[in-house]
């Protein structure tokens, strides 16, 4: 299959703010001539940034549409992260559909940041205001897949015990959460001072107006001062499909967990390796080679988006010895949830600069 280059389209909402898409129609041979669905990515870091990403999902058979989040890179309006994700998102699948662009089953996708959007988009969709369907318009079947889920303000910002991760949110920040596009990673040494800085005089004390433009200290605030997300009220009466991926060695593992616990109906399965946030790309060679054999975790979410199961499931990957001489052995077998290890990254203070990579 050839890969085209995407069509931009955009999307108006409520407020008049106007976000900008690719859309990468899936064109590959098929017998019934249909894509296997539609999966739509939401995104901060870019639209463009997700073309190779774009192009996986198409050799699987799907249509695709990445989007710029309100405030970032194409699309207008203000930067606010974990701020109106839900709405936007449920906003931009009743346009595309009114548009006839969304073919098949709605696959809400994405890993960390844009898993936020995926879960907050389909939330909506469900649990939103009625009136804000397209009259005369069923709304399109939806599933939703969050790889490595970044799931709140509060979540990102503190571990399982509820201390701060002083190195990565001041990194993320910095290079993402202040500009309509993201900036360079600050050097190891300017993150230790600033590190030091807020142990020594708050963390609010190392983001300023004036170096990081109007409204980043109120945002940089609401951070810090954000509660836990109760995830069973959030998102326990969902009847949305989910399927969960996550790994032991991503520091948000517990949070990934505790996800497919509160899902509500029991419509959830969840897929577990030993990658961190990075997903495949922190796998070493050997356990590469045995992923790749079982054809990848895209495999997996193709396979679960055909016929998403009415009952909870969990399935693990490569749980062998790794030393193993047979790389290509059955890769996946199921589990009970509370089975599964998870020790994230040996430090919360992990490289900022590593966002997850979806195979």
């Amino acid at each position: 299959m050839t890969e085209a280059s995407p069509r931009t389209v955009s999307v108006t909402l409520a407020d008049g703010c106007r976000l900008l898409a690719d859309h990468y129609p899936w064109s590959g041979p098929d017998t019934t001539g249909r894509s296997r669905g539609t999966v739509l990515l939401r995104t901060p870091y870019g639209r463009a940034r997700h073309r190779a990403q774009a192009a996986s999902w198409n050799r699987a058979g799907f249509d695709v549409v990445v989007q710029d989040v309100r405030g970032r890179y194409g699309s207008e309006g203000e930067w606010r992260p974990y701020r109106s994700e839900g709405d936007d998102g449920a906003a931009t699948v009743r346009c595309l559909a009114s548009q006839g662009m969304l073919r098949g089953r709605v696959l809400l996708a994405g890993a960390s940041y844009d898993a936020h959007c995926a879960l907050e988009a389909a939330r909506t969709l469900e649990l939103g205001d009625p009136g804000e369907a397209v009259p005369g318009r069923s709304e399109p079947a939806v599933a939703v897949v969050a790889m490595v889920p970044a799931l709140g303000l509060f979540e990102t910002a503190h571990d399982p015990q509820g201390r701060p991760r002083l190195r990565d949110r001041i990194g993320w920040w910095h290079q993402h959460g202040f500009a309509r596009e993201s900036g360079p990673p600050l050097p190891d040494d300017e993150l230790d001072r600033l590190c030091d800085q807020a142990r020594r005089h708050g963390v609010l004390s190392v983001v300023e107006d004036g170096v990081h433009g109007p409204g980043a200290t109120a945002a940089w605030r609401r951070l810090w001062v954000a509660s836990p997300l109760d995830l069973t009220a959030r998102y326990g009466s969902l009847r949305t499909p989910l399927l969960v991926i996550g790994g032991s060695r991503d520091f948000f593992a517990a949070e990934t967990l505790r996800l497919a616990g509160a899902w509500g109906q029991g419509r959830t399965e969840l897929l577990w390796g030993p990658w961190g946030h990075r997903l495949a790309a922190d796998l070493e060679p050997r356990r590469q080679a045995a992923l790749r054999a079982a054809g990848g975790l895209l495999h997996r979410i193709r396979s679960w988006s055909e016929a998403p199961p009415d009952h909870a499931r969990t399935w693990a990957f490569d749980s062998r010895d790794p030393g193993s001489p047979d790389p290509t052995g059955p890769a996946w077998r199921p589990v009970a949830r509370d089975e599964l290890p998870a020790t994230p990254s040996s430090s919360p203070l992990h490289p900022p600069q590593q966002r997850a990579r979806t195979p």
